[in-house]
């Protein structure tokens, strides 16, 4: 399921950044422009973010003796 979402955030980030070529060359100072820079900005945090959760984690806990030792200070 990670998968998908994080092909599909890739597929709208190069989408969003194709649109802000086009307004770079014909609308430079427009509002257009700085929304779609916000949205990428946007995209790429929320594309690490579903990237990171997509990888396992090595530290993980997986017997139950692990989960239940005691902590040793």
């Amino acid at each position: 399921m990670g998968n998908k979402r994080l092909l599909a955030l890739r597929k709208q980030l190069k989408r969003e950044q194709l649109h802000v070529v086009w307004l770079e060359q014909h609308l430079p100072h427009s509002r257009q422009l700085n929304s779609a820079q916000q949205r990428i900005a946007q995209l790429c945090v929320l594309e690490c973010v579903v990237e990171t959760a997509a990888l396992p984690t090595t530290n993980a806990t997986t017997k139950k003796s692990d989960a239940e030792a005691p902590l040793s200070l």
